[in-house]
């Protein structure tokens, strides 16, 4: 069962999904995200299910969101989550409580689209765990996700 917490803001995230990203905000792929903004947060608070589907497996979940010109991440969608199960969620809101400062390369402080491989419940050995985030790459990012 989800935390009613939980349900909500999982109706949240599934209405942000409605939401457009302009077509003007610069896009960023995620291994140059830190030119632009710099994640500041040492903890993340993410609402977390009791129980549900999938929560003990290793899962990567795909999350495309913007970076506001305040460091603030908005229009959160959950794109993938391999597998399927209750972690998407949990991806969405850890990606909501994200914040940021301006990188090197934005001192104007420019929003940005861009995604984040959220991985959960990895193996330590290192190629197990690059199979199961290859799974959540968005391979053709940002075409289809505006």
């Amino acid at each position: 069962m989800i935390k009613p917490v939980t349900a909500i803001a999982a109706l949240w995230f599934s209405a942000s999904a409605l939401a457009a990203v302009n077509p003007n905000v610069k896009v960023v792929l995620p291994d140059h995200l830190t030119d632009y903004w710099i994640m500041t947060n040492t903890s993340l608070d993410v609402d977390v299910p009791n129980s549900g589907v999938n929560l003990d497996k290793p899962t990567c979940s795909a999350v495309t969101y913007m970076i506001g010109s305040d460091g603030r991440t908005y229009d959160i969608v959950v794109r993938r989550t391999v597998p399927a199960g209750d972690l998407a969620v949990v991806a969405a809101s850890a990606v909501k409580d994200m914040h940021y400062a301006p990188g090197r390369d934005n001192s104007a402080r420019q929003p940005v689209f861009t995604y984040l491989i959220v991985p959960f419940n990895l193996p330590a050995d290192p190629g197990e765990r690059k199979k199961i985030t290859d799974a959540c790459v968005l391979k053709d990012f940002p075409n289809g996700y505006r």
